[in-house]
């Protein structure tokens, strides 16, 4: 099994707004384009899978706010700034959380 440092751990999910953007991608090139349908279908799974790994490894995170200030930032895209807000945390606070979760993730996507 491979070693993550953080700094993969960060890449691997900022991964996930590309994933959502190829995915509409696909679907709208596979419609306007029959004979590369398949190409485009198959990209779109891949996409669509890399998706569901990382919403289930920031779920898997035992401690919640750890797991939902992951979410915010890679999933809903707030700064660590809007999550301390919703999360009635101060921005710092949110930092070291940020810090921690990204230790305690275990991604399970292998490409």
């Amino acid at each position: 099994m491979r070693e993550w440092s953080v700094d993969d751990k960060r890449v691997y999910l900022e991964q996930y707004p590309l994933a959502l953007a190829k995915i509409s991608r696909c679907y709208l090139l596979s419609a306007k384009n029959a004979d590369k349908s398949e190409k485009y279908k198959r990209e779109m799974s891949e996409a669509i899978l890399l998706r569901d790994f990382i919403e289930d490894d920031i779920g898997k995170i035992a401690d919640q706010v750890e797991s939902e200030v992951l979410a915010q930032k890679y999933l809903c895209g707030k700064t660590l700034e809007e999550t301390a807000e919703l999360l009635n945390y101060s921005k710092r606070q949110v930092e070291r959380i940020h810090v921690s979760a990204l230790e305690h993730l275990m991604p399970s996507y292998v490409s």
